[in-house]
């Protein structure tokens, strides 16, 4: 009798943890389920983090190195194949910025740069390597085109009230 009483109650244990285990099962198909983290990194089959999730986000890594971020920021970073931050999209804990920028392999410069800012317009910065830009912006409150040689002079201004 004892040992039909140790088997129903290992039995029923079993069926327990069992019924238990598939209602949990269940919960992860369930598409009100919420997953919640301050940071995600997706490293690839080498061990590199290519995507960084977070809030905030680790300061960019240059060539190699890892530098301060200008301010904190939340966002997400997709990095190169050795490591280094090769653009992403942002807000900026201060001055109310989100910020999405596409950065080039070599110096870890930005190429493509897109600012939004409620009170301070909208601008697009499109760089090449040596540093010269062509700028489209409502930053003073109207439209303007400009192209800023790589010695910072403006070449081309077109919509800026004089």
């Amino acid at each position: 009798m004892k040992g039909l009483l140790l088997n129903i109650a290992i039995s029923l244990t079993a069926v327990t943890i069992s019924l238990y285990a598939l209602h949990e099962a269940g919960k992860a198909n369930d598409p009100s389920r919420i997953m919640e983290a301050r940071g995600l990194i997706v490293r690839d089959a080498s061990g590199v983090a290519r995507v960084e999730i977070g809030a905030p986000v680790n300061g960019p890594m240059i060539v190699g190195k890892r530098e301060e971020r200008v301010a904190p920021a939340a966002g997400i970073l997709l990095n190169g194949p050795d490591g280094n931050e090769r653009g992403g999209y942002l807000t900026v804990d201060t001055g109310d910025e989100a910020v999405l920028t596409l950065d080039g392999a070599g110096d870890g410069g930005e190429v493509f740069k897109v600012v939004a800012n409620e009170k301070a317009g909208a601008s697009l910065f499109v760089i090449h390597q040596n540093r010269s830009v062509a700028m489209l912006t409502t930053y003073q409150g109207h439209p303007e085109l400009r192209f800023i040689e790589q010695d910072g002079t403006v070449s081309y201004s077109q919509g800026a009230k004089e």
